[in-house]
C-alpha cells in the first residue's frame, strides 16, 4: 500500500529542513494536535494516537538535501514514510510524504482513511519548522 501527501512548499533553504527532518526530536512538533510523543535517541522516537496503538520510527537513512526516511521499529506492522525535499529558491523548499506499507488488503483497508489523514496532518504541520 502506497500514500503520496500533497506537498507543501515553506520559506526555508533546503539545508535548513533536511537538518531539522534529520532530527527525532523535531517530529514532536508535527504530530497532530493531542498526540503524546517521547524521543527514543537521535534516530528514534515514539507515538501514540488515540485508541491507535503506540507507534515507533526510526530515522533509517538521511539523502544530504534530498530526503530523510523512517522506518517503523515493530515486525508486525512494517512500513517506511519517507520525506522527499526539492529545493524551489534559495529559501524555499518543497515537501511532500510518501508512506508504504505491506499490509493485507482488508488491514489496508481499515488503516488507508487514517493514514492519509495522519500524513496530511504532518505535512500540513511542516511550516512549523
Amino acid at each position: 500500500m502506497e500514500i503520496t501527501s500533497t506537498s507543501v512548499k515553506i520559506k526555508h533553504a533546503i539545508e535548513v529542513v533536511f537538518a531539522q527532518l534529520a532530527d527525532a526530536n523535531t517530529y514532536e512538533m508535527l504530530m497532530p494536535d493531542g498526540a503524546q510523543f517521547s524521543v527514543v535517541d537521535n534516530d528514534s522516537f515514539r507515538f501514540k494516537l488515540g485508541s491507535m496503538p503506540e507507534i515507533g520510527l526510526t530515522i533509517i537513512e538521511r539523502n544530504e538535501g534530498e530526503s530523510v526516511v523512517l522506518k517503523s521499529t515493530s515486525d508486525k506492522v512494517v512500513f517506511s514514510l519517507k520525506g522527499t525535499l526539492i529545493a524551489c529558491e534559495e529559501n524555499e523548499t518543497e515537501i511532500q510524504l510518501r508512506f508504504q506499507g505491506d499490509f493485507n488488503p482488508m488491514m489496508a483497508m481499515m488503516v488507508k482513511k487514517p493514514l492519509t489523514k495522519f500524513m496530511e496532518s504532518l505535512i500540513g504541520n511542516m511550516h512549523k519548522l
